[in-house]
């Protein structure tokens, strides 16, 4: 459960977020829509912790994350984002990248990590490219390896941020059919970052929508193409 309250944020003498609020239940899952540079990224980063809102509360599964605690630093680690470039490093191999977040969570048995890592490079069909470096691989295939270090510490929260920015229409379908099934395991809450529109339906139950750091939509997806504001229609027929 995330919730958000009177979230407010200036970065450089600019105000980024301004005065957001809103609840998330658990394995609800979320897409947050906006034009370019309307402040989804940084609302996202702000709940995890990697900027200090200057107002504003924001607590997730009843813990203040806003508090530096050891408890909040349990929650983020069940926390993992699956980046827009996947930021990957580029002098390890697939596998490396995979099962870094086990050696940082201080997973110790090699066996146990070499598992949990080729599961995960399994459950995005990369099992076989395990020892290549991502230079070596498509931009698809390396959104792919992203998805699977998320995924290989089994994390509550997983956050993708344009997980379809600049890829072709077939490698973009195979992408988002990999997070409509992580969706569908019902375990997970997922909550998606996106410019894309064509797939809203099977990722989403609520949207939120965020314009110049206000969130002007907050509400079921069902309701989205209903809305009168003209920025959102504009957003629809554009997408």
């Amino acid at each position: 459960m995330i919730d958000v309250k009177d979230l407010n944020l200036t970065l450089n003498g600019k105000d980024i977020l301004q005065g957001i609020s809103f609840h998330l239940e658990a394995k609800t899952p979320l897409a947050i829509l906006g034009k370019s540079g309307s402040g989804k990224t940084v609302l996202i980063k702000t709940i995890l912790g990697l900027f200090v809102p200057d107002r504003g509360s924001i607590s997730i599964d009843g813990v203040n994350m806003l508090v530096d605690s050891a408890e909040a630093d349990q929650i983020r680690k069940r926390c993992a984002m699956v980046f827009q470039n996947a930021a990957l490093l580029d002098s390890y191999t697939v596998y490396q990248n995979v099962s870094l977040p086990l050696y940082e969570r201080h997973a110790n048995e090699e066996s146990f990590i070499r598992s949990k890592s080729m599961e995960a490079l399994a459950l995005v069909g990369l099992e076989s490219v395990a020892e290549q470096l991502p230079a070596e691989l498509s931009g698809g295939m390396r959104k792919r390896v992203g998805i699977a270090r998320a995924l290989v510490y089994d994390p509550e929260y997983i956050i993708f941020d344009e997980p379809v920015s600049g890829l072709d229409p077939i490698t973009r379908q195979e992408i988002m059919r990999y997070i409509i099934g992580i969706i569908n395991l019902h375990n997970r809450t997922v909550i998606t970052i996106t410019h894309d529109i064509g797939e809203l339906g099977s990722i989403c139950e609520r949207v939120i929508y965020i314009s110049a750091g206000r969130m002007i939509f907050n509400g079921m997806y069902s309701e989205l193409e209903h809305q009168d504001n003209e920025e959102i229609r504009n957003f629809l027929r554009n997408a």
